[in-house]
């Protein structure tokens, strides 16, 4: 391929040579002949152009001078297509494994594939060229939509909804009971959880995340929304679309978070807190009231992030604050002791007199 064609692909514009013939995507530090690699700014860039590479990739603000290179507006999505491109397309598993167990009046559509050891309950519903790899379990009555990806050891309990082109990692829970207890004079009583989870199309969820169903509603997932590892969903949450959340993250019961809201890592979101639109929560940031739509917020409690900065700031000066309060402390003390002294000599002065 061209670097003109793979241009037009990526929607960036050509600098140099469009002809430069380009078969695969590298790294800077191994690249060779033919390869295309991503260089961010001008520390990278200089490294990328003394590189064996063929062609880079970058950014409309940088100006190469020794390599032909596509310049684009968004760096980093033309990165993203430019892996997809040049990705192999994943192994297609084919076929039910005969030690798939299928229950009652299951419904599989066409080229599903049931890996060794899969499970499913009755009645569940699984959608066209969906792949279902081993050791899966899928309770009674969930539905999987189609050309979804649901790798190893994943289990969906019952009444759960999937999308269709959903992508499930490893180890995940969907549907699993919220943590909800009320109390008697013997101590916690569980609050059965009757609701359901509902996974949105295009949604992709993290390995070893878990997904509580509603008490009584939905616990939904916004379609394009896209859930790291180790994350934590709990019952009744209700995520928008295109929503990104890192790993490690918390969200309690009936939280609500906004179309195209971030959560970076180790957020923790206490419950019926609401995350409007477009809101960014930087790692670690716990908010303990509502978060305004676009706002970006950090620490603990969560608060502006630009006054965060400034209170950080603060504390760092405090040994050397304390420093000059204790020395004006002593040199205080000092003055009224020197003070004390000249008054009492005065007195003894006077009283000579």
């Amino acid at each position: 391929m061209t670097l003109s064609e793979l241009a037009a692909r990526l929607g960036g514009q050509v600098h140099g040579d469009p002809q430069v013939e380009i078969t695969t995507v590298g790294e800077i530090q191994t690249a060779g002949p033919g390869m295309i690699v991503l260089a961010v700014d001008a520390r990278t860039l200089s490294a990328a152009e003394a590189s064996g590479a063929s062609a880079l990739l970058i950014p409309d603000t940088l100006e190469p001078r020794r390599k032909p290179a596509i310049r684009t507006g968004n760096v980093r999505l033309a990165f993203a297509r430019l892996l997809e491109h040049f990705a192999p397309p994943p192994a297609r598993a084919t076929g039910i494994h005969p030690t798939a167990v299928v229950g009652a009046e299951v419904a599989l559509g066409p080229d599903v594939a049931l890996g060794p050891n899969v499970v499913l309950g009755d009645r569940v519903r699984v959608g066209t060229r969906t792949a279902v790899r081993a050791g899966t379990v899928v309770g009674a009555d969930a539905v999987i939509g189609a050309d979804c990806l649901i790798y190893p050891q994943v289990t969906i309990l019952e009444r759960t909804v999937v999308g269709d082109r959903v992508i499930i990692h490893a180890g995940a829970v969907l549907g699993s009971d919220g943590f909800g207890y009320a109390r008697d004079e013997h101590g916690p009583v569980k609050i059965p959880h009757l609701g359901r989870v509902v996974i949105e199309d295009d949604v992709e969820i993290g390995a070893n995340t878990t997904i509580d169903r509603g008490t009584l509603g939905e616990t939904r997932v916004g379609q394009f929304t896209k859930i790291d590892n180790l994350v934590q969903i709990a019952h009744n949450v209700r995520i928008g679309r295109g929503v990104l959340i890192v790993g490690q993250v918390g969200v309690a019961g009936s939280v609500t978070i906004g179309d195209g809201a971030v959560l970076a890592g180790h957020v923790g979101v206490p419950d019926h807190i609401h995350i409007g639109e477009g809101a960014t929560l930087l790692a670690r940031a716990v908010p303990t009231k509502d978060v305004a739509p676009h706002e970006t917020v950090s620490g603990f409690p969560a608060q502006p992030h630009q006054e965060e900065l400034r209170q950080q700031a603060l504390l760092r000066r405090l040994p050397h604050l304390i420093d000059t309060v204790t020395a004006l402390q002593r040199r205080t003390a000092e003055l009224a002791a020197r003070r004390k002294g000249e008054l009492a000599a005065r007195r003894r002065r006077s009283q000579k007199r």
